[in-house]
């Protein structure tokens, strides 16, 4: 059973990572003087502009100078990857100032998320500037029910003068973006431009203006390819060994080279024409090449099989220390015989050649996680197209399998404490086991199998714990119903284990009547494959009372819980943290149907087992306490009601004040003062948390109307 969730999670830094610009940024005047214009006078300018190109064209660098110096002229700058957008926007508009229950209302589906984010935006007292950052995907910026063109998703035109909204995206379609948004086009740079960065990375050395020149319309001015040659040139020259006169050391003997790689060399009459996708992956491919043929030279021959792995993950970053473990690495006949120092010395040699970028990230607080790598979506596009991985396919999912279960370890997706390492993770344990998981013609390795639905398990539990039922749902939904294209069925362990959280999904997306439909067909497998006293079966039968009261069906819920928690007390234990929490939901089915005093005593007992093993300050504590008053308030004791309710809330940490749970128990403490006469005290306390319900939730949600409408009816005499 997972620990209490009563820690915050960790935030995420939206910092623009200027340590990226290390290097003066050649051709992109015109570009960035006309946004950074734009901005300086906003109310006559567009304020949504779209970094738009092919992928290494340099869109972010781009992004991350006109950051640079919007905040040197005074504005506040936030950095969003597309890859991060929920935990991202969750703490923009943490930092704008919206309460951490706020927050938790949002993206848990109770208010949009989107509204709340863009409200604050546009109440912001500073300039701003928001940049979505490797938007390849557009339709993430979009809302869920319509297009991003409408305007109401993440990406919106900002109604403050001093607002500006910059996205670097591959997509350069203009009726995605909306007429409101301004399209840049970021192309690859002329030759002198792309002379100067190869200059900038190789030194003199490596040859005169003029030839790097020439490089520079040979690779077609892409700057990551630009970057890689030069790096490469400058490793070389750098090298006290000689390695004979063939080596590669400057501008003319790279563009040889390529020339030779291509087999098709360009004509100076088309130097100039801009590589379409197709063309800049190939280009990238064949400079990568010749960079791992002086790593293999190095002795880092398991750079290529590395650089494999990586592409079988996300694009986002990689914490390389959790993932990439040598024992894992050196188990596979893919890295047969690799050590921890060796592993080292491979990252420090791909990442010297620019194949790679590290960085570290300030929003996690474990340095495991806290260091990653990034491959370019090109690099990455390019090693995942190779066909030595799609000839050793299954060899490269199963060692991806394994070191993705092995990061989890000790990672608990229901810990809000651990949720920012999950934050890091989870895109490559979605990325892989959707690659695997895919109906394919190739042959699925049961163990590989079996670890990647433990992977699709642990991730669900962490998106719905997150307060994300519905991509958990995106998830688990296509591996439930493809099971049988990797030969499981449904009544399969790991399968019903999938199901299970399937049905909370539901539940969770306040859709009882769907979770209590699923919930039951697991039961009756769970049941009948693993036995009816079975631990996960146990668990999903509580599931199910949950629905089963949200549709009000009171003595149903009751007959099922109590045969629940007589089975817990033999498999867990009377005091076990799962068997407590059952109680409770016992508590609450007795109590809905006027049997307070036999909840309250059954309340007592289950106080008694948490005053002893567990701290006061748990949710889990409130919600007791607050349903033992319900009891007592049920049977006419007011004063003790009251008593208890007011020792509760002086448990609540200021930091949780919003929470709500500790928003329900101040609405049971007004209706309580209102029962025992005490109006005037009821009023202000039905004022106050009118509030902070209009605060959180906003004018029509359901609980701030409820507040109102009482409200209402006390001052008109009612």
């Amino acid at each position: 059973m997972p620990r209490p969730a009563y820690d915050r999670p960790s935030r995420v830094s939206v910092d623009p990572p200027f340590g990226r610009l290390d290097s003066p940024l050649h051709g992109r005047d015109d570009l960035i003087n006309e946004i950074v214009r734009a901005a300086e006078f906003a109310d006559d300018r567009p304020s949504v502009h779209i970094l738009c190109g092919m992928g290494g064209s340099g869109k972010s660098h781009v992004a991350l100078e006109i950051a640079r110096r919007a905040r040197a002229d005074g504005r506040t700058v936030w950095w969003v990857q597309a890859g991060r957008l929920n935990s991202g926007m969750r703490e923009v508009v943490s930092q704008l100032g919206a309460s951490e229950t706020q927050v938790d209302q949002a993206w848990a589906g109770m208010i949009s998320a989107t509204d709340l984010v863009w409200r604050y935006l546009n109440q912001a007292a500073q300039p701003w500037l928001l940049i979505f950052d490797s938007a390849d995907e557009p339709a993430s910026l979009g809302p869920t029910d319509g297009v991003l063109a409408d305007g109401t998703g993440w990406l919106r035109r900002p109604e403050a003068d001093d607002g500006m909204v910059i996205v670097t995206s591959r997509d350069g379609n203009r009726a995605t973006w909306g007429t409101w948004s301004t399209l840049h086009q970021v192309r690859p740079l002329d030759a002198d431009a792309g002379a100067q960065v190869l200059i900038d990375r190789a030194g003199t050395q490596a040859g005169d203006l003029a030839d790097a020149r020439e490089l520079s319309r040979e690779l077609g001015g892409l700057p990551l390819a630009l970057r890689a040659a030069g790096n490469y040139l400058r490793s070389v020259n750098a090298s006290p060994v000689w390695r004979g006169s063939s080596t590669i050391t400057t501008f003319a003997d790279y563009l040889a080279a390529v020339q030779r790689r291509f087999r098709a060399p360009r004509d100076a009459s088309d130097a100039d024409v801009d590589l379409d996708e197709s063309l800049g992956l190939e280009i990238v491919r064949e400079v990568d090449d010749i960079s791992l043929d002086l790593l293999a030279r190095r002795q880092l021959r398991q750079s290529r099989p590395l650089l494999n792995v990586l592409a079988c993950l996300s694009t986002s970053p990689v914490p390389y220390e959790v993932v990439l473990k040598p024992a894992i690495l050196a188990g596979s006949p893919l890295f047969k015989g690799l050590t921890a120092s060796q592993r080292v010395r491979v990252l420090e040699g791909i990442g010297d050649l620019a194949l790679v970028e590290f960085d570290v990230q300030e929003d996690v607080s474990d340095p495991a996680f806290a260091h990653v790598l990034s491959l370019h979506p090109l690099v990455h596009a390019m090693f995942r197209d190779r066909e030595e991985v799609r000839e050793q396919i299954a060899e490269y999912h199963g060692v991806v399998m394994k070191l993705l279960l092995a990061a989890t370890e000790g990672q608990n997706p229901d810990y809000p404490a651990d949720w920012a390492n999950w934050d890091v993770l989870v895109p490559h344990l979605v990325e892989a086991v959707r690659e695997y998981l895919a109906p394919q013609k190739h042959k699925h390795d049961p163990d590989t199998v079996r670890r990647a639905l433990e992977l699709a398990r642990l991730t669900a539990r962490y998106l719905i714990a997150v307060g994300l039922p519905g991509s958990a749902y995106d998830i688990l939904e296509p591996i439930v119903r493809g099971c049988g294209a990797y030969d499981h069925d449904l009544d399969r362990p790991q399968v019903l284990a999938l199901r299970h959280e399937l049905g909370r999904t539901w539940l969770e997306r306040n859709q009882p009547e769907m979770a209590d439909r699923v919930l039951r067909q697991v039961i009756a497998d769970r049941t009948r494959v693993l036995g009816s006293d079975d631990a996960d079966t146990l668990a999903s039968r509580h599931k199910l009372t949950k629905a089963i009261m949200a549709q009000r069906q009171w003595p149903e819920a009751e007959a099922e819980l109590r045969q629940i928690v007589a089975a817990e007390d033999q498999v867990r234990g009377p005091e076990h943290w799962d068997t407590m929490i059952i109680r409770h939901s016992l508590a609450l089915a007795v109590l809905a149907q006027q049997r307070a005093a036999e909840a309250e005593e059954m309340l007592h007992a289950i106080l008694e087992v948490r005053y002893r093993l567990w701290p006061l300050n748990q949710p889990e504590t409130w919600q007791a306490r607050h349903t033992l008053a319900r009891c007592m308030q049920a049977q006419g004791r007011l004063a003790e009601a009251e008593a208890e309710l007011r020792a509760t809330l002086a448990t609540v940490e200021p930091r949780h004040a919003d929470r709500s749970e500790v928003l329900a128990i101040r609405f049971t403490l007004a209706a309580v003062l209102l029962l025992d006469g005490q109006v005037d005290a009821a009023i202000e306390e039905y004022e106050r948390l009118l509030t902070d319900r209009r605060r959180l939730l906003g004018d029509t949600h359901l609980d701030t109307l409820q507040v109102e409408h009482a409200l209402r009816r006390l001052r008109d005499g009612g």
